[in-house]
Protein backbone atom coordinates (compact mmCIF):
# COMPACT_ATOMS: atom_id res chain seq x y z
CA UNK A 1 0.00 0.00 0.00
CA UNK A 2 1.38 3.44 -0.81
CA UNK A 3 2.55 5.95 2.07
CA UNK A 4 0.14 8.68 0.60
CA UNK A 5 -2.86 5.70 0.69
CA UNK A 6 -1.99 4.55 4.13
CA UNK A 7 -1.81 8.23 5.56
CA UNK A 8 -5.32 8.79 4.01
CA UNK A 9 -6.68 5.83 6.21
CA UNK A 10 -5.24 6.93 9.29
CA UNK A 11 -6.91 10.35 9.01
CA UNK A 12 -10.27 8.93 8.52
CA UNK A 13 -9.12 6.39 10.79
CA UNK A 14 -8.20 8.98 13.56
CA UNK A 15 -11.16 11.49 12.39
CA UNK A 16 -14.19 8.59 12.95
CA UNK A 17 -12.42 8.56 16.66
CA UNK A 18 -12.54 12.03 17.27
CA UNK A 19 -16.28 11.38 15.85
CA UNK A 20 -16.99 8.68 18.85
CA UNK A 21 -16.57 11.26 21.59
CA UNK A 22 -19.22 13.11 20.21
CA UNK A 23 -21.78 10.69 21.78
CA UNK A 24 -20.40 11.77 25.38
CA UNK A 25 -19.85 15.28 24.71
CA UNK A 26 -23.09 15.63 23.57
CA UNK A 27 -24.84 13.11 25.98
CA UNK A 28 -23.28 15.95 29.22
CA UNK A 29 -24.90 18.93 26.53
CA UNK A 30 -27.89 17.50 26.52
CA UNK A 31 -28.18 17.14 30.15
CA UNK A 32 -28.65 20.79 30.08
CA UNK A 33 -32.28 19.95 28.50
CA UNK A 34 -31.16 21.70 25.09
CA UNK A 35 -33.00 20.56 22.15
CA UNK A 36 -31.58 18.54 19.71
CA UNK A 37 -31.95 21.21 16.78
CA UNK A 38 -30.21 23.56 18.81
CA UNK A 39 -27.54 21.86 19.97
CA UNK A 40 -26.76 21.32 15.76
CA UNK A 41 -27.19 24.63 14.97
CA UNK A 42 -24.78 25.82 17.51
CA UNK A 43 -21.91 23.22 17.24
CA UNK A 44 -22.12 24.06 13.42
CA UNK A 45 -22.24 27.89 13.63
CA UNK A 46 -19.78 27.41 16.62
CA UNK A 47 -17.59 25.37 14.07
CA UNK A 48 -17.61 27.50 10.95
CA UNK A 49 -16.12 30.61 13.35
CA UNK A 50 -13.94 28.17 14.99
CA UNK A 51 -13.04 26.66 11.17
CA UNK A 52 -12.42 30.85 10.00
CA UNK A 53 -9.75 31.35 12.96
CA UNK A 54 -8.32 27.76 12.05
CA UNK A 55 -7.76 28.67 8.30
CA UNK A 56 -6.28 32.37 9.57
CA UNK A 57 -4.00 31.16 12.12
CA UNK A 58 -2.51 28.89 9.44
CA UNK A 59 -2.66 31.39 6.54
CA UNK A 60 -4.87 29.90 4.17
CA UNK A 61 -4.36 31.93 1.50
CA UNK A 62 -7.59 31.88 -0.59
CA UNK A 63 -11.59 31.96 -0.14
CA UNK A 64 -12.05 31.71 -3.43
CA UNK A 65 -14.67 29.05 -5.03
CA UNK A 66 -15.38 28.98 -9.10
CA UNK A 67 -19.22 30.10 -9.32
CA UNK A 68 -20.01 27.21 -11.24
CA UNK A 69 -18.84 25.21 -8.29
CA UNK A 70 -21.32 27.52 -5.77
CA UNK A 71 -24.99 25.05 -5.91
CA UNK A 72 -22.63 22.34 -5.65
CA UNK A 73 -21.45 23.80 -2.56
CA UNK A 74 -24.98 24.60 -1.01
CA UNK A 75 -25.73 21.24 -1.74
CA UNK A 76 -22.93 20.08 0.26
CA UNK A 77 -23.56 22.31 2.89
CA UNK A 78 -27.61 21.52 2.91
CA UNK A 79 -27.57 17.76 2.18
CA UNK A 80 -24.08 16.54 3.58
CA UNK A 81 -24.31 18.20 6.81
CA UNK A 82 -27.54 20.19 7.48
CA UNK A 83 -30.07 17.61 6.09
CA UNK A 84 -27.86 14.76 7.70
CA UNK A 85 -28.51 16.63 11.34
CA UNK A 86 -31.60 17.42 10.92
CA UNK A 87 -32.73 13.43 9.54
CA UNK A 88 -30.60 12.29 12.41
CA UNK A 89 -32.90 14.23 15.15
CA UNK A 90 -35.91 13.44 13.22
CA UNK A 91 -34.89 9.46 13.47
CA UNK A 92 -34.04 9.65 17.18
CA UNK A 93 -37.46 11.48 17.76
CA UNK A 94 -39.82 8.60 15.89
CA UNK A 95 -37.30 5.83 17.11
CA UNK A 96 -34.79 5.38 19.76
CA UNK A 97 -30.67 7.02 19.79
CA UNK A 98 -30.09 3.31 18.80
CA UNK A 99 -32.19 2.34 16.13
CA UNK A 100 -30.73 6.05 14.36
CA UNK A 101 -27.05 4.88 14.71
CA UNK A 102 -28.11 1.77 13.71
CA UNK A 103 -29.77 2.94 10.46
CA UNK A 104 -26.92 5.77 9.60
CA UNK A 105 -24.22 3.05 9.34
CA UNK A 106 -26.59 1.92 5.79
CA UNK A 107 -24.35 4.93 4.82
CA UNK A 108 -21.31 2.73 3.16
CA UNK A 109 -23.76 1.19 1.16
CA UNK A 110 -24.70 4.44 0.11
CA UNK A 111 -21.25 5.94 -0.49
CA UNK A 112 -19.95 3.02 -2.87
CA UNK A 113 -23.42 3.85 -4.84
CA UNK A 114 -23.10 7.07 -4.67
CA UNK A 115 -19.14 6.80 -5.68
CA UNK A 116 -19.83 4.53 -8.11
CA UNK A 117 -22.44 6.77 -9.83
CA UNK A 118 -20.82 10.36 -9.66
CA UNK A 119 -17.10 9.53 -9.12
CA UNK A 120 -16.59 6.32 -11.25
CA UNK A 121 -15.42 4.42 -8.45
CA UNK A 122 -15.47 0.10 -9.16
CA UNK A 123 -18.40 -1.46 -7.01
CA UNK A 124 -16.64 -5.25 -6.01
CA UNK A 125 -17.33 -8.08 -4.18
CA UNK A 126 -15.05 -7.13 -1.67
CA UNK A 127 -16.50 -3.56 -0.68
CA UNK A 128 -19.91 -5.13 -0.65
CA UNK A 129 -18.99 -7.66 1.64
CA UNK A 130 -17.15 -5.25 3.38
CA UNK A 131 -20.11 -3.01 3.96
CA UNK A 132 -22.77 -6.20 4.85
CA UNK A 133 -20.14 -7.15 7.60
CA UNK A 134 -20.06 -3.70 8.91
CA UNK A 135 -23.59 -3.13 9.08
CA UNK A 136 -23.79 -6.19 11.07
CA UNK A 137 -21.05 -5.51 13.04
CA UNK A 138 -22.66 -1.77 13.91
CA UNK A 139 -26.09 -3.68 14.76
CA UNK A 140 -24.14 -6.02 17.30
CA UNK A 141 -22.05 -3.30 19.06
CA UNK A 142 -25.17 -1.06 18.80
CA UNK A 143 -27.74 -3.10 20.37
CA UNK A 144 -25.89 -6.33 21.65
CA UNK A 145 -28.66 -8.55 23.35
CA UNK A 146 -31.80 -6.22 23.39
CA UNK A 147 -33.24 -6.24 19.83
CA UNK A 148 -36.00 -5.12 21.14
CA UNK A 149 -34.50 -2.00 21.60
CA UNK A 150 -34.78 -1.03 17.70
CA UNK A 151 -38.16 1.02 17.23
CA UNK A 152 -39.95 0.55 14.24
CA UNK A 153 -41.93 3.55 13.18
CA UNK A 154 -42.42 4.05 9.63
CA UNK A 155 -41.38 7.90 9.47
CA UNK A 156 -38.47 7.04 11.80
CA UNK A 157 -37.24 4.33 9.68
CA UNK A 158 -37.51 6.51 6.33
CA UNK A 159 -35.82 9.93 8.32
CA UNK A 160 -33.16 6.86 9.67
CA UNK A 161 -32.25 5.82 6.11
CA UNK A 162 -31.91 9.77 4.70
CA UNK A 163 -29.10 9.71 7.66
CA UNK A 164 -27.44 7.04 5.70
CA UNK A 165 -27.89 8.51 2.28
CA UNK A 166 -26.87 11.83 3.62
CA UNK A 167 -23.50 10.87 5.08
CA UNK A 168 -22.99 9.04 1.87
CA UNK A 169 -23.21 12.06 0.24
CA UNK A 170 -21.04 13.99 2.36
CA UNK A 171 -18.78 11.44 1.94
CA UNK A 172 -18.66 11.02 -1.95
CA UNK A 173 -18.65 14.86 -2.46
CA UNK A 174 -15.80 15.14 0.32
CA UNK A 175 -13.83 13.38 -2.36
CA UNK A 176 -15.01 15.36 -4.84
CA UNK A 177 -13.95 18.50 -3.81
CA UNK A 178 -10.37 17.58 -2.51
CA UNK A 179 -9.30 16.92 -5.78
CA UNK A 180 -10.31 20.92 -6.21
CA UNK A 181 -9.79 22.61 -3.39
CA UNK A 182 -7.65 22.93 -0.07
CA UNK A 183 -9.01 20.58 2.53
CA UNK A 184 -10.07 23.68 4.87
CA UNK A 185 -12.17 25.33 2.08
CA UNK A 186 -14.44 22.21 1.54
CA UNK A 187 -14.64 22.37 5.52
CA UNK A 188 -15.52 25.47 6.30
CA UNK A 189 -17.98 26.64 3.48
CA UNK A 190 -19.94 23.02 3.92
CA UNK A 191 -19.90 23.72 7.62
CA UNK A 192 -21.23 27.26 7.17
CA UNK A 193 -23.59 26.78 5.03
CA UNK A 194 -25.16 23.90 6.76
CA UNK A 195 -25.36 26.26 9.98
CA UNK A 196 -26.99 29.24 7.96
CA UNK A 197 -29.71 26.60 7.06
CA UNK A 198 -30.11 25.38 10.28
CA UNK A 199 -30.72 28.70 11.71
CA UNK A 200 -34.23 28.68 9.90
CA UNK A 201 -35.19 26.10 12.53
CA UNK A 202 -34.37 28.18 15.69
CA UNK A 203 -33.82 31.49 17.26
CA UNK A 204 -30.20 32.66 16.83
CA UNK A 205 -30.86 35.66 18.62
CA UNK A 206 -32.69 34.15 21.24
CA UNK A 207 -30.09 31.44 21.85
CA UNK A 208 -27.06 33.49 22.01
CA UNK A 209 -28.20 36.29 23.72
CA UNK A 210 -31.11 34.63 26.09
CA UNK A 211 -30.57 31.94 28.53
CA UNK A 212 -31.64 29.04 27.36
CA UNK A 213 -27.78 28.10 27.31
CA UNK A 214 -26.55 28.01 30.76
CA UNK A 215 -22.94 29.04 31.37
CA UNK A 216 -21.47 25.67 32.66
CA UNK A 217 -22.53 24.20 29.36
CA UNK A 218 -20.94 26.27 26.83
CA UNK A 219 -17.44 24.78 27.71
CA UNK A 220 -19.10 21.44 26.47
CA UNK A 221 -20.38 23.02 23.49
CA UNK A 222 -17.44 24.64 22.17
CA UNK A 223 -15.30 21.33 22.65
CA UNK A 224 -17.83 19.21 20.92
CA UNK A 225 -17.18 22.35 17.89
CA UNK A 226 -13.81 22.31 18.24
CA UNK A 227 -13.26 18.43 17.70
CA UNK A 228 -16.11 17.47 15.19
CA UNK A 229 -15.39 19.89 12.91
CA UNK A 230 -12.25 22.08 13.91
CA UNK A 231 -10.04 18.59 13.95
CA UNK A 232 -12.65 15.69 13.00
CA UNK A 233 -13.82 16.74 9.63
CA UNK A 234 -11.20 18.56 8.37
CA UNK A 235 -8.91 15.02 8.92
CA UNK A 236 -11.89 13.22 7.47
CA UNK A 237 -11.72 15.64 3.98
CA UNK A 238 -8.07 15.48 4.41
CA UNK A 239 -7.99 11.68 3.96
CA UNK A 240 -10.19 11.08 1.21
CA UNK A 241 -7.43 13.12 -0.82
CA UNK A 242 -5.76 9.12 -1.46
CA UNK A 243 -8.54 6.97 -0.57
CA UNK A 244 -12.01 6.20 -2.80
CA UNK A 245 -14.82 7.28 -0.74
CA UNK A 246 -16.37 3.60 -0.92
CA UNK A 247 -13.34 2.30 1.16
CA UNK A 248 -13.16 5.38 3.29
CA UNK A 249 -16.85 5.20 4.26
CA UNK A 250 -16.35 1.60 5.60
CA UNK A 251 -12.88 2.71 7.84
CA UNK A 252 -15.17 5.18 9.06
CA UNK A 253 -17.57 2.98 10.98
CA UNK A 254 -14.92 2.34 13.58
CA UNK A 255 -16.97 5.46 15.22
CA UNK A 256 -19.60 3.10 16.83
CA UNK A 257 -17.09 1.34 18.68
CA UNK A 258 -15.43 4.16 19.79
CA UNK A 259 -18.59 5.76 21.18
CA UNK A 260 -19.73 2.15 22.74
CA UNK A 261 -16.22 2.09 24.61
CA UNK A 262 -16.43 5.79 25.70
CA UNK A 263 -20.28 5.15 26.94
CA UNK A 264 -18.13 2.19 29.49
CA UNK A 265 -15.58 4.33 30.57
CA UNK A 266 -17.73 7.38 31.08
CA UNK A 267 -21.64 6.38 32.04
CA UNK A 268 -20.40 2.62 33.20
CA UNK A 269 -22.61 1.31 30.20
CA UNK A 270 -22.77 -2.46 30.04
CA UNK A 271 -20.62 -4.46 27.72
CA UNK A 272 -21.36 -7.95 26.96
CA UNK A 273 -20.12 -10.87 23.97
CA UNK A 274 -22.27 -9.70 20.98
CA UNK A 275 -20.77 -6.24 21.32
CA UNK A 276 -17.31 -8.01 21.50
CA UNK A 277 -18.24 -9.71 18.30
CA UNK A 278 -20.17 -6.77 16.51
CA UNK A 279 -16.35 -5.33 17.10
CA UNK A 280 -14.35 -8.29 15.65
CA UNK A 281 -16.60 -8.00 12.24
CA UNK A 282 -16.02 -4.02 12.07
CA UNK A 283 -12.82 -4.83 12.25
CA UNK A 284 -12.59 -7.32 9.89
CA UNK A 285 -14.55 -5.27 7.61
CA UNK A 286 -11.62 -2.75 7.69
CA UNK A 287 -8.53 -4.89 7.19
CA UNK A 288 -10.69 -6.51 4.23
CA UNK A 289 -11.03 -2.75 2.92
CA UNK A 290 -7.49 -2.01 3.02
CA UNK A 291 -5.83 -4.99 2.32
CA UNK A 292 -7.67 -5.31 -1.39
CA UNK A 293 -6.88 -1.80 -1.71
CA UNK A 294 -3.54 -2.71 -1.40
CA UNK A 295 -4.31 -5.85 -3.95
CA UNK A 296 -5.85 -3.86 -6.28
CA UNK A 297 -3.80 -1.27 -6.19
CA UNK A 298 -0.59 -3.55 -7.13
CA UNK A 299 -1.95 -6.34 -9.25
CA UNK A 300 -5.09 -4.97 -10.35
CA UNK A 301 -7.31 -8.43 -10.22
CA UNK A 302 -9.68 -7.88 -8.04
CA UNK A 303 -13.26 -9.07 -9.26
CA UNK A 304 -15.18 -6.08 -10.79
CA UNK A 305 -19.19 -6.77 -10.81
Amino acid sequence: MEKSTTKGYLFIAMAAILFGFQGVLSRYVLNYNISAMTLAFLKTSIGAVVLLALMLVFRVRTFRIAPSDIMAFILYGVLGVGLFSYFFFVAIERTNVMTAVTLMYTSGAFTILLAAYFLKEKITKNKLISVAVTFVGTLLVVVGYNLDQLVFDPLGLLAGIAVGATYGFYNVNSKKFVKKYNTWIANFYSVAIAAVFLSFFVNPIEIFTGEIIPGSAWKFIFLLSFLTYGVAYTLFIQGFKTVEAGRGGIVANIEPVVSVVLARIFFQENMGILQAIGFVLIFLAIFITTRKESVSNSIMKEKVI
